[in-house]
């Protein structure tokens, strides 16, 4: 390196493409997966905003308190625990309804089953029960096949049936198919977990409130990164 003249070594100026990389970037739109997009700008304006001065940490901070206000309300949820993406939020949300040795029942094509790298398994010791469903969506006789080994203590037990609303195929449950499935399971003594990572899409296409998809599940997820936000989820706890 250079010699300053006090004997230091000079200090050369970096360029930002160094540091960063050279990224190359395309104003093709690209329909891969919902996260080739960017944040929205709305949400970096009020990350921005939400950055200025000094408050509590670890979530005791106004902005959490209203965020977690303001989802319980919008779900008619008891409490809101929020996470760095989809993975964690359906683990976690699985982990309050089952016991290691119990199952959870998916369709095939889940992303729990196809997308997470065995995180369930590896982290909640729990086994996935799988079903074909050529539209991704479980219906109660699907999700009836699977519960022939109840009350066999050398058989994993069937204790959560997990959908994802919109689908990984892109379908959407109707009202009517989620009221059938909520009832099917209180009447079987299952717990209902929504993987809601594209929760936002299916509400706009229903056209309904955030609650009529809630009331059936006992744990949901409510992804954010998907619509624009930035390494933003969140498990509501009916």
């Amino acid at each position: 390196s250079q010699q300053s003249g006090g004997g230091r070594p000079a200090r050369e100026a970096v360029p930002d493409t160094y540091l960063l990389g050279s990224p190359t970037v395309t104003s093709r739109k690209s329909f891969g997966s919902d996260n080739h997009a960017g944040a929205h700008e709305a949400v970096l304006r009020m990350m921005a905003q939400a950055n200025e001065g000094h408050v509590h940490a670890y979530g005791d901070d106004p902005w959490t308190e209203r965020v977690t206000s303001e989802l319980c309300t919008l779900a008619g949820a008891r409490a809101a625990y929020f996470v760095f993406n989809g993975t964690a939020a359906n683990i976690l949300g699985l982990s309050l309804i089952l016991h290691p040795y119990e199952a959870v029942i998916c369709a095939e094509t889940a992303h729990l089953n196809v997308d997470e790298c065995g995180a369930a398994e590896r982290l909640l010791g729990s086994k996935l029960l799988t079903v074909p469903a050529p539209d991704g969506k479980l219906t109660p006789d699907l999700v009836a096949t699977r519960l022939g080994g109840r009350h066999d203590e050398h058989r994993a037990q069937p204790r959560a049936v997990c959908i994802t609303q919109v689908t990984e195929l892109g379908t959407c449950y109707s009202l009517a198919e989620l009221r059938a499935l909520g009832e099917f399971c209180r009447a079987h003594d299952l717990r209902l977990y929504i993987d809601g990572a594209r929760l936002a899409n299916a509400v706009a296409h229903l056209d309904c409130p955030v609650t009529d998809i809630a009331a059936e599940a006992d744990v949901l997820s409510f992804g954010g990164t998907k619509s624009g936000a930035l390494a933003a989820e969140a498990v509501l706890v009916m």
